[in-house]
């Protein structure tokens, strides 16, 4: 294990000082950090301590704020004894582990620690960082400077190549500066050879090599000593690593190809699985696309779905509450039936998802599955999208046109919203029912189809019928079996398996890491309405994926969630910083403001002390999701 070292953390004259003994540290506002800074302006995951041999880098995680050295903001930086690192208003200046001991304790080494450890110790540190980096160019960066360290040279380079194209060309000299045009700095035909060779390449004075004598990139560039190594991952030639020196030849032992070597390794074991994640990644995505398209997209994804006593499952249907349950043992005895169906459910509880449930694990699931919204068109459009038409039934009809139920015979028809259908249709629809004939527009001819009807409602039908304005003959016709798709309020034990469901799915369409959600935000997802049931819930999830990383926090959850009936504190928890306290305080004075004049904005922007045009702004800024006034 390398030497400790101290890290001093200072703000507002209030000084701390740790002793670490890992060779990564990570630091920032999070609870899992190793040095946790109390910093508005700190990040949960800031920045991270690296120690490679005897050097020290600090890399920045992608914090708001950013990491400084002085007047510089930092990415990746070597750091020496006398420098300071700054985020927000803490300092931190690390003691140690540069020169092998502490300087506020009294070594009792007085020799200087050997090589060997050294080259270890910066190998182990590689693979270390190696597993916790996502970043590509940091991760190169991290090679390049190992290899250099490891073998003195002046130069380090990498190459990476996928399909025959350099994807990455980074460069760095024995001062841990990047060296630019890469490309241009190394010989393309050396490249070329290496990239060829199953083994490493090591010349001691390259201008005058047998091989490579008179190569003229090679005299141009004037390059003496170079060692490169093919990166091989499962037989695949994926990149170059390379070290050179254009002031001295015979600079490279035979030892260093081992250690060159071994970092070739680490960076074809890293860079593979990276590589090959990506291919997996997009492998999902199109998997994903194509379930979406053939109606069975939930079939393929991580989450089981729910088994019914008869120990069957329905791909997509998510959920273990009773009311579920109920409605999966429904459907179960009705798969096979070739009776009508009215599935009736509130706006967003999933209805078209149990239509294609029905559809897809039935003896139909080969045969075509078809949708219409009977609410998305007039008449005129209805019945040729329905029914088809000829040529020549009217203005634009160049070419015979089949319809909906044509397309869908032998398979289910699917007509969702059927509440909205005008009587008109609702007369050309029972005659499909009763007869399985249909006519096209335009035509005489009467054509027989076997198709199986599912409706979808989110109105009350009976309610309808007694009104006039629904068919009863039709009611009836239809509605020979009946389903009911429970509103999420009524199934509150499921929101947490949905969340998690949907955060899969949406971190793997937008190729993100899947997030979790922490046990206040869960709360908060919980004691909800959700108006919009499954539906809302999915686009919050989304949201999240889109804006975040990491355990999901109260704090982040739109406004209507976290409205006060839903008893959650909007972001007072340990950690919060001022900013996010004070946009929790806002949100909740918005919409009290809100909530006692409902329908006049200027009122409520007169009980908050501020404009109307600020508290427009504000309402924007936050997202916050509220009735418009009458």
């Amino acid at each position: 294990m390398s030497n400790p070292i101290e890290i001093h953390v200072e703000r507002d004259s209030i000084k701390r000082v740790l002793t670490i003994e890992a060779e990564s540290v990570l630091i920032g506002r999070g609870r899992d950090c190793e040095v946790r800074i109390d910093d508005p302006l700190a990040s949960r995951h800031h920045c991270r301590l690296e120690r490679l041999g005897r050097e020290v880098f600090v890399v920045d995680l992608d914090s708001r704020n950013g990491t400084w050295i002085g007047s510089a903001q930092v990415d990746r930086h070597t750091l020496s004894s006398t420098e300071v690192i700054r985020i927000g208003s803490t300092t931190l200046r690390v003691v140690g582990g540069m020169d092998g001991s502490l300087a506020s304790i009294e070594s009792t080494q007085t020799q200087e620690t050997p090589r060997e450890q050294d080259m270890l110790q910066t190998i182990l540190a590689v693979a270390r960082t190696l597993e916790q980096e996502d970043r590509m160019e940091r991760s190169a960066a991290l090679l390049v400077d190992a290899a250099v360290s490891l073998t003195r040279a002046e130069r380090g380079f990498l190459f990476l190549l996928e399909d025959g194209r350099t994807t990455l060309a980074l460069a760095r000299n024995f001062a841990r500066e990047p060296v630019p045009a890469p490309e241009t700095k190394f010989s393309r035909t050396l490249l070329a050879k290496t990239l060829h060779c199953r083994d490493a390449v090591l010349l001691t004075d390259a201008a005058s090599d047998g091989e490579f004598a008179g190569v003229e990139s090679i005299s141009d560039l004037g390059l003496r000593s170079v060692l490169a190594v093919p990166l091989r991952y499962r037989g695949e030639v994926m990149g170059l690593l390379a070290v050179d020196h254009r002031l001295t030849t015979s600079a490279f032992r035979r030892s260093d190809i081992s250690l060159v070597g071994g970092l070739a390794g680490l960076a074809s074991a890293y860079l593979g699985a990276k590589r090959l994640d990506h291919s997996l990644l997009k492998l999902k995505r199109h998997n994903n696309r194509l379930q979406r398209q053939l109606g069975k997209r939930s079939s393929a994804l991580p989450v089981a779905p729910i088994e019914t006593s008869a120990g069957a499952g329905f791909a997509g249907l998510i959920g273990t509450s009773p009311a579920m349950q109920e409605l999966c043992s429904a459907m179960e005895r009705i798969l096979n039936s070739s009776a009508t169906v009215v599935i009736e459910g509130e706006s967003g509880t999933g209805k078209e998802l149990v239509a294609r449930a029905l559809h897809y694990h039935s003896r139909l699931a080969d045969r075509p599955f078809v949708v219409e919204n009977c609410g998305a068109l007039p008449d005129t459009l209805l019945e040729s999208e329905l029914f088809g038409h000829s040529k020549g039934a009217f203005t634009g009809a160049t070419h015979d046109r089949i319809g909906r139920f044509e397309e869908a015979d032998g398979g289910t028809m699917f007509l969702d919203e059927v509440g909205e259908m005008s009587v008109a249709m609702q007369a050309r629809l029972l005659r499909v029912l009763q007869e399985g004939e249909i006519r096209r527009v335009g035509s005489n001819e009467m054509r027989r189809v076997q198709v199986r009807v599912v409706a979808a409602t989110n109105a009350d039908l009976a309610a309808k019928v007694k009104a006039g304005e629904f068919r009863e003959d039709l009611y009836y016709r239809l509605k020979v079996i009946g389903l009911r798709v429970p509103p999420l309020r009524e199934r509150r034990e499921d929101i947490a398996l949905l969340c998690d469901y949907f955060l899969v799915i949406e971190a793997a369409e937008n190729g993100v890491e899947p997030r979790s959600v922490g046990d206040a935000a869960r709360k908060a997802l919980g004691a909800y309405r959700w108006p919009g049931n499954v539906r809302e819930l999915r686009n919050e999830m989304r949201r999240l994926v889109l804006l975040g990383e990491g355990e999901v926090q109260a704090h982040e959850l739109s406004a209507a969630v976290l409205r006060a009936d839903t008893g959650v504190p909007l972001d007072l928890r340990d950690g919060a910083s001022l900013s996010e306290r004070v946009k929790a305080m806002e949100i909740t004075a918005i919409l009290a403001a809100i909530a006692a004049e409902p329908n006049n904005r200027s009122q409520a922007a007169h009980l908050l002390g501020i404009t109307r045009f600020s508290l427009l702004r504000k309402i924007e800024k936050y997202g916050i999701k509220v009735e418009e006034e009458a």
